[in-house]
């Protein structure tokens, strides 16, 4: 189903048409609040009062640093890296911990894909759907339980709306071009009041060739390393200067339509989800290119063609009597298909349908010894059956059953307080031939101080527990998406993990500072080991388990540098380490290294120039059988406008990696074989009505 448009021809149509809409459009103000409310906590506090490590990423920060995936669009964020398995499935990693361990949620309930089952499989969110993403880290993501371990990745997309239109009627219009793909990008979506209801329609296209990089598709330590094994390898001149068989194309389209009133909203919702993209790296194979989502078939070629339907339910009442204050449900139901396509057959196709649903009740604050007591508690469960068929079914089919119960209580005295939250979750795992059950505790206290005004400390203990997963407890067969034959263990117990974290915001002169500093004790972390065996002519992994420390730093400074006339020139510095350490010694694998990136920015009224950098060191801290990474430098630049004072558009021009330089994602299963892009220019426009 193609919702939106997938030519040039019918994208510059678009261009033309807004040109005629915004003659009749309404200014907005677009500036955001100065409070920020993080949604995915259950206690709805501001951004710069959560104990643990948190972003909030605007709509138009995200439009700014829209790429390929939803994870390569805020990899930029401190702590959060990229599986990067091509530009159309890549999963976030934060903190060094990918998969399974970091929860994917829409308006806080699971995405009901299969992208924790393998890299290459997509993740069923889109970046452009996001009227914001929330970024929880380590114990902040206490109340999501075990499988949040290392953190959440929220999208809050507005499909069902919770506010009335603004003037009764209200839309917003993205429309983009890529020169490294040949990709084009066009989203909008409207919302208009219906008496006592609100609307919500929206449509998204994205599609886009193979991309081109600027050498050999494969890193040099691995041709090398093919060459001192006098192994065969494919022909150079098919790998160099592009990744065969990278193109893709998405479609979304979804409404949505609520009851709202001064009590809340209450709404349901629904979204459809086609896709047809490549899966680089295994099977390079020349010019497979994609044009209007359609391939040139050929018998290397591996594609994977993705659908999804799915529904909602959601709604908030604030209540006026009573010891509670705000009630808050979501419920999603979902159907899932993923066929993997060689040639024109199916090889393997997974399907996974289920529900999730969470309720929280947020209490009323009392003022107890002094200070003011919130508390919050609330209910969250799932099901998922899950089917792989075809050759390289991995998987039996499971059954998972997943439920829990939290709570979350604060005590704020005013220059310090304290923070707890509990969590108790129970899973049932079932094939045709075994079964599990797993029932964990997750627990975390905090003590917070503000020392002076705009400074914020606060340090957390906390013990996580995670549950297996059924990949890691029923797996027995090749997968080729990591090029590994994997064998699970279906004796595998809970994953336990004593974490501490140290959390700082704070301003120095006019710059805003914030930093946090963690150490994670795993008792029993699941992975995925080499064996040193084959099996199918692949290398054996045997999941089991490893006690392991995880540590890092992160962080971010901004603010003002100097004024020249009317433009005021700011910058920005982040930064972020995590590394791993096995008890007999060793690595994790895809550990991201040490990266430091800066930006340089001059504002005016209506421009904003900058120019950014992103520096990644070497990562020689290895797993077994992983080689090195090197590092890379990324220069970019671009330039935002607002042209008219009167009407809310906005242009954006980039330019990336200006000096076309080979970069690679440590954390990427493919890194040997898929770098990231080269010189890519960008143009975008954004039309608010």
């Amino acid at each position: 189903m193609s919702v939106f448009l997938s030519s040039s021809s019918a994208l510059m149509s678009v261009f033309a048409l807004s040109a005629l809409i915004v003659g009749e459009a309404r200014a907005q103000d677009t500036a955001s609040d100065d409070v920020i409310v993080v949604t995915s906590g259950p206690l709805g506090l501001r951004v710069d009062e959560l104990v643990g490590s948190n972003d909030v990423v605007s709509q138009e920060h995200l439009e700014e640093n829209l790429a390929g995936s939803l994870a390569d669009t805020i990899a930029h964020e401190p702590g959060v890296s990229t599986t990067y398995f091509g530009p159309a499935a890549s999963r976030p990693v934060i903190r060094g911990l990918g998969s399974d361990r970091v929860r994917v949620l829409v308006n806080g309930v699971g995405l009901i894909d299969a992208s924790t089952a393998s890299p290459d499989h997509a993740v069923a969110s889109e970046a452009l759907e996001a009227q914001r993403v929330e970024i929880l880290r380590g114990p902040a993501a206490i109340a999501y339980g075990g499988g949040a371990i290392g953190g959440v990745v929220n999208v809050i997309d507005g499909r069902i709306p919770e506010d009335r239109a603004n003037d009764g009627f209200e839309g917003r219009f993205y429309g983009g071009l890529t020169s490294v793909d040949e990709g084009e990008t066009a989203a909008a979506r409207v919302r208009f009041d219906l008496g006592e209801f609100v609307v919500h329609l929206e449509g998204l296209t994205r599609n886009a060739g193979d991309y081109s990089i600027p050498g050999m598709a494969e890193s040099e330590a691995f041709h090398l390393l093919e060459a001192a094994e006098d192994e065969d390898h494919e022909d150079e001149e098919e790998n160099t200067g592009h990744i065969a068989n990278s193109g893709l194309q998405f479609d979304t389209a979804s409404g949505g339509i609520s009851y709202v009133g001064d009590w809340g909203y209450v709404g349901i919702g629904v979204k459809q989800t086609e896709a047809l993209y490549g899966v680089p790296g295994h099977h390079p194979h020349g010019e497979d290119e994609f044009h209007e989502g359609e391939a040139e078939e050929e018998e290397a070629s591996v594609r994977i063609a993705m659908e999804q339907t799915r529904y909602d339910l959601r709604g908030e009442w604030n209540l006026s009597d009573g010891f509670i204050e705000r009630i808050k449900l979501s419920v999603g139901t979902g159907e899932y298909q993923h066929r993997e396509l060689e040639g024109s057959e199916i090889g393997t196709e997974f399907d996974n349908s289920g529900w999730e649903g969470r309720f929280e009740a947020r209490f009323k604050p009392l003022t107890v010894w002094g200070g003011d007591w919130e508390s919050a508690a609330g209910i969250q469960a799932f099901e998922r059956d899950f089917v792989a068929s075809g050759e390289e079914a991995f998987v039996p089919p499971s059954l998972t059953e997943d439920w829990g119960v939290f709570f979350v209580e604060r005590w704020d005295r005013g220059q310090w307080g304290l923070e707890g939250g509990l969590r108790l979750e129970s899973r049932d795992l079932r094939t045709a031939s075994a079964s599990r059950s797993f029932d964990t505790t997750a627990l975390s206290g905090s003590v917070f101080f503000r020392p002076e005004t705009d400074s914020f400390l606060a340090l957390t203990l906390s013990s996580s527990e995670r549950a297996p997963t059924d990949v890691e407890l029923f797996a027995d067969g090749p997968h080729v998406a990591t090029s590994s034959y994997e064998r699970g263990d279906a004796s595998i117990d809970v994953e336990k993990a004593l974490s501490i974290e140290l959390t700082a915001r704070t301003q120095i002169g006019d710059w805003g500072v914030e930093a946090a500093a963690f150490r994670a004790d795993y008792e029993g972390f699941i992975g995925s080991f080499p064996t040193g065996l084959t099996m199918d002519g692949l290398p054996l992994f045997q999941y089991r388990q490893a006690d392991v420390v995880l540590s890092g730093i992160e962080g971010r400074a901004s603010g003002p540098l100097s004024q020249i006339g009317r433009w005021d020139i700011e910058g920005e510095l982040t930064a972020e380490y995590v590394s791993s350490e096995l008890d007999g010694g060793g690595n994790l694998p895809r550990m991201p290294p040490l990266s430091l990136s800066g930006r340089v920015e001059m504002v005016s009224d209506r421009h904003t120039l900058y120019t950014q950098i992103e520096w990644a060191d070497v990562q020689n801290e290895t797993a077994d059988l992983e080689l090195k990474t090197q590092g890379y430098v990324l220069l970019g630049a671009g330039w935002t406008m607002e042209p008219f004072e009167t009407r809310d558009i906005r242009l954006i021009l980039q330019a990336r990696n200006l000096l076309d330089n080979d970069a690679r994602h440590h954390t990427s299963v493919l890194k040997e074989t898929v770098p990231l892009p080269g010189r890519n220019l960008r143009a975008a426009l954004v039309l608010n009505f």
